[in-house]
């Protein structure tokens, strides 16, 4: 057995599911409309500052917590923007499923 193999039998079988099919077609569809896509980049780059700010110790302002809620509500408005998000929402608890099976296979390297 090759690990490496494994590995990429891994995610080739990943790239298998059907979240991961379903994300990348609203994916491909999300960058045609040029609008939603900014928006979702927009409502990205804002988690992207609000992690960092987390991170540092800084609150997030009411005023920026409110403005993320709006430019979620507006890309959720979209049925293509609460499609992507509920599909990268499933997509994540996969990925998360597949490392907490990992985590709890190797809690004796893990561990100490």
């Amino acid at each position: 057995m090759n690990f490496y193999d494994k590995v990429h039998e891994l995610v080739k079988n990943f790239k298998e599911t059907e979240e991961y099919k379903k994300y990348i077609e609203l994916k491909k569809k999300v960058k045609e409309d040029l609008t939603l896509k900014e928006k979702i980049d927009t409502f990205r780059n804002k988690q992207i500052d609000y992690q960092k700010q987390y991170i540092n110790g800084t609150p997030m302002s009411e005023s920026s917590k409110e403005e993320m809620q709006q430019l979620y509500s507006v890309i959720i408005q979209s049925e293509l923007g609460a499609e992507f998000f509920q599909a990268e929402i499933r997509l994540n608890v996969l990925l998360a499923d597949m490392q907490k099976i990992i985590n709890d296979g190797m809690k004796d390297v893990i561990e100490f």
